[in-house]
């Protein structure tokens, strides 16, 4: 292999890589490379040259400076434009309005280039990355999920669950709590916002859907809607009250929750 089909097999690898490791589309990751190498060339040929990037699974990456065959007197802008002399280094016989391709070979950008496409890359990978797990977890807001206490700091707790990070803010805790790094802590998907460091996940185990989705998660009747849950009252930690409903006459709703022996509210309790 030349040294340019290396490198340009070697960004292809890096590509399947990526792309298989942080599970974002491979469509998505060729625009961020495609957006980077445009941004090496045009450091090396000029800002507002027009640059095509293709990708193709037998040939590589193939990439064209695209410019327009004008006349001398017509030239305006060398970063697009090119006279008929000098279109004829490309093709045989040029002529006005022509649009030639030159191609160019990925070596040619320099180290320096091919970092700065690769920092594209990676950002744009991370931007991809934050936009798919502010999706997922905006779809989760009112669901339970577990992590792993990762950080104390002032009281709010810092979950890792996972390929994301969660904060369980000191507000939202039961007060008797006290939670140490390594320990599995569940919560309620309180909210997902949008911050310039990436979407920030903020759980709760003080809001009464908390205990709600408690309820239906051991209890299969309130699951199922057997039992009907119409009210609860919190004071986190210390005592709750809930307010049940029984759908079918068959079904006893308090004994329904309760279980033999406070088995079933006792695992809620705990």
């Amino acid at each position: 292999q030349t040294e340019d089909e290396t490198m340009s097999d070697g960004f292809l690898e890096a590509l399947q890589q990526i792309a298989l490791e942080r599970k974002v589309e491979r469509d998505v990751l060729m625009d961020t490379l495609a957006m980077g190498l445009r941004s090496a060339v045009r450091r090396k040929h000029g800002s507002e040259a027009n640059v095509d990037v293709k990708f193709d699974p037998s040939d590589g990456i193939e990439v064209h400076l695209v410019m327009e065959v004008v006349t001398e007197e017509a030239l305006d802008n060398e970063d697009q434009e090119l006279t008929v002399e000098e279109a004829r280094e490309y093709i045989d016989e040029p002529e006005v309005g022509d649009m030639i391709r030159i191609p160019l070979d990925v070596k040619e950008f320099g180290r320096n280039a091919i970092l700065t496409a690769k920092q594209v890359l990676v950002q744009g990978v991370r931007e991809a990355e934050r936009e798919r797990i502010f999706n997922e977890y905006s779809k989760r807001v009112g669901e339970v999920i577990s992590g792993t206490v990762q950080q104390v700091d002032r009281g709010n707790v810092l979950v890792n669950l996972g390929r994301a990070e969660a904060m369980l803010p000191y507000r939202e805790q039961i007060r008797r709590e006290r939670w140490h790094q390594g320990e599995t802590v569940r919560g309620l998907v309180l909210e997902v916002q949008r911050e310039s460091r990436g979407p920030q996940i903020i759980l709760t185990r003080t809001h009464p859907d908390f205990l709600l989705r408690l309820f239906e998660q051991e209890i299969p009747e309130v699951y199922e809607g057997l039992v009907e849950i119409k009210a609860i009252a919190r004071e986190p930690g210390w005592r709750s009250k809930v307010a049940v409903h029984s759908n079918d006459d068959r079904v006893d709703a308090v004994g329904t929750c309760v279980g033999m022996k406070g088995a079933r509210v006792m695992a809620i309790v705990k």
